[in-house]
């Protein structure tokens, strides 16, 4: 089991992570014959080729039901307390797949107390008086959660004594997932108060956890403090991070801000097989190359968002929950996100049933549960074909007679045989706390019939965030795409756009070459400034 938990090569990562330990660090793992068999052995499994890293980390195995188990009141198998004697720190749950990364970094910061926050959010923690019990809920297959997971844990190490964590894993836990309708993650709760149904910036995660219920304004720390940039670069998609590089090998001192996950909508997409260079590669990892080249030129500060920017005479002033920053021009490379039915129930029922992210969500419905995919398109087969592999029962309902996919998706979709009712548009989505029944509609007849469902995950095409865009009062096009040139000059001089914020071929080539384009117009632009030309 634990050499097909752990590779040779995981195993060389974690001992040149593992360098960075400071104090032993104490890890105990609960488990308990007959409950959750599988993951208390994966966990054991994952525990103990760990420790192997490293000679800082010692284990102490116990059972559920032990005095030791009630002293540290672990009622639920399994569970990984770390440092227990020194911080409330714990995983409910085997924390595989993508949480694994954060069980690595939590250890690293048990054992050295140096947190991932930044100083800001640092004294933000300070103002904290009460007691306060965080629980993230997760999934293995989420590429969000770790990071709201790592900043819970970073409370619980800066605000020892006052911040517990802890890390549900929802499909081991069930019966919690239901309770707290967590079926769409990462889900944060502050007691039993629901503050973020989704990643939140660092700031905001700070202040949600201070005032223990959501916050809808963050005043940015550091105002004093201003950061001068030839290039501020708002994105950190396949677009951002190639303008980013590209300003960098340009000469321009470039920063990019990202408020969600490096990465974007590439970050959630299981298997990208169309890039040049790569014949099939996982999004995620395809993500993790694009960032890990950029920082070798720029910075990215994820978990950072952009409030407001100003024109200034001389460029630019960026407010940012790290502080304001001055550069010379703007990369806008904010991207698009999904588009939501407007059925009724959706948004009662969002996070209990209702998806916009398969790759997040869709474990939790594995095994045979009942799940429907709305769309047409090659997001939409993508997720009915990945949560066909989970297991799932899966039906697509599309509202025309014909798909809009790439002709691979179809046939794939066709040999696999999953269902597709053609025709039909969802009108209505119900339940008591979670998703039960779907109300659809046949779009030439109008007849309308109920279909039992546990998920809804909808894929139906994106809209722009272009909240950054409306704010400088930008150009857009009717969708509200930003409207740029063939050099990516957007309406307003020195400001650009790259990537699917400017609608058009929605394609990761299509980001990177325009991200690439914005930089090099920037250099020009600011040596040769084009509108002052006579």
């Amino acid at each position: 089991m634990e050499k097909e938990l752990i590779t040779e090569d995981i195993k060389a990562a974690l001992k040149e992570a593992f360098k960075e330990l400071k104090d032993d660090v104490l890890i105990e793992v609960y488990t308990k014959i007959g409950v959750n068999d599988m993951f208390n052995g994966l966990a054991v499994d994952l525990i103990n080729a760990t420790a192997e890293a490293s000679s800082k980390i010692k284990i102490k195995l116990y059972k559920v039901g032990d005095e030791n188990s009630k002293n540290r009141n672990v009622h639920r198998p399994p569970t990984i307390l770390i440092a227990p004697d020194k911080y409330s720190i714990r995983y409910t749950g085997a924390p595989l797949g993508e949480e694994g990364r954060s069980l690595v970094q939590s250890i690293i910061m048990a054992s050295t107390g140096q947190t991932l926050v930044s100083p800001d959010t640092k004294k933000r923690l300070q103002r904290l008086k009460e007691k306060r019990h965080v629980r993230v809920f997760v999934s293995p297959t989420c590429p969000y959660c770790p990071q709201q997971a790592l900043y819970a844990v970073s409370a619980a190490i800066e605000l020892k004594g006052l911040v517990s964590a802890e890390v549900i894993e929802i499909y081991e836990n069930r019966d919690l997932a239901e309770k707290y309708s967590a079926m769409s993650v990462p889900r944060t709760f502050v007691g039993e108060t629901l503050v973020s149904p989704g990643l939140q910036t660092e700031e905001y995660f700070a202040e949600s956890l201070i005032e223990g219920k959501p916050v809808e304004y963050v005043m940015p720390a550091g105002r004093e403090g201003l950061k001068d940039y030839d290039l501020v670069v708002i994105g950190a998609g396949p677009a951002g991070l190639t303008a980013a590089m590209y300003a960098e090998r340009s000469g321009l001192k470039s920063i990019v801000f990202e408020k969600a996950n490096v990465g974007g909508q590439i970050a959630i997409t299981p298997v990208v097989d169309n890039y040049p260079g790569f014949a099939s590669i996982a999004g995620k990892t395809l993500v993790e190359l694009m960032a890990k080249q950029t920082m070798n030129y720029s910075s990215i500060l994820q978990g950072v968002s952009v409030s407001d920017i100003k024109k200034k005479d001389r460029g630019f002033e960026i407010t940012t929950g790290r502080g304001i920053y001055n550069a010379k021009a703007i990369v806008i490379a904010t991207g698009a996100g999904g588009k939501k039915l407007n059925a009724a129930g959706e948004d009662r029922l969002a996070g209990r049933g209702v998806s916009y992210c398969a790759t997040c969500d869709g474990y939790f419905f594995k095994d045979g549960k009942n799940v429907i995919v709305v769309g047409g398109g090659n997001s939409a087969l993508t997720d009915a074909l990945y949560l066909d592999s989970l297991g799932a029962h899966v039906t697509i309902v599309h509202r025309r007679d014909a798909f809009r996919a790439e002709d691979r998706l179809q046939q794939s979709v066709f040999q696999r045989n999953v269902p597709v009712m053609w025709n039909t548009s969802v009108k209505e989505i119900t339940g008591d706390s979670i998703v039960e029944k779907v109300k659809v509609e046949d779009t030439k007849t109008g007849d309308t019939n109920i279909i039992k469902a546990d998920a809804v995950f909808v894929a139906i095409g994106y809209e722009p965030n272009n909240d950054i865009a409306e704010g400088l009062g930008l150009k857009m096009d009717e969708e509200g795409y930003i409207k740029v040139d063939d050099k990516m000059r957007t309406s307003m001089p020195l400001v650009y756009a790259a990537g699917d914020i400017t609608g058009g071929v929605k394609q990761i080539v299509t980001a990177v070459s325009q991200g690439a384009v914005a930089a090099l117009t920037a250099f020009e632009d600011i040596a040769n400034p084009y509108w002052k030309k006579k």
